[in-house]
């Protein structure tokens, strides 16, 4: 089923909070990235796979098959992914959704013992940034959402 902009359903997202939804992301994964990098090495591939399987393979059984593909979203990726995936005819469902909520705990607990043994008030800041994070996307993207498919909450 392809999704016309003239039938999809308006978007109930501002631009604003696909860029403070992603930008909240980042420092976390800068502070994981810079432990790793410092700790244990040998723990960057996957990491680095982990990252890659949220950005990429989730995102085309996520976001490639959304009514609101190609724009601003709860996060970059309604825009990213139109440059790396075509729109999927296929229905956005509820096991695509699964990517993001085991990928995400895991990118977040990989690197605690790096972050932990590293420094404690990095650790601080670690847990700060993650919950930035998810504060931004309940509180921004998630209560906005109107997709029955995501098994999160509303």
């Amino acid at each position: 089923m392809e999704y016309q902009a003239e039938t999809a359903p308006p978007n109930p997202w501002p631009d604003y909070v696909a860029f403070i939804t992603t930008g909240s992301a980042l420092p976390a994964g800068a502070i994981a990235f810079r432990a790793l990098l410092r700790e244990r090495r040998r723990k960057l591939p996957l990491y680095g796979l982990f990252w890659t399987a949220l950005t990429t393979l989730a995102r085309r059984d996520i976001c490639a098959r959304c009514p609101y593909y190609g724009e601003y979203c709860s996060t970059l990726f309604g825009k990213i992914t139109a440059l790396m995936w075509p729109r999927s005819d296929k229905p956005l469902a509820r096991q695509g959704f699964y990517w993001d909520l085991v990928l995400l705990p895991v990118i977040f607990i990989y690197p605690v013992p790096e972050i932990w043994r590293g420094s404690k008030r990095l650790f601080a800041a670690y847990l700060a940034t993650w919950a930035l994070f998810l504060s931004a996307m309940y509180g921004l993207a998630c209560r906005r959402c109107p997709l029955e498919a995501c098994p999160v909450p509303r």
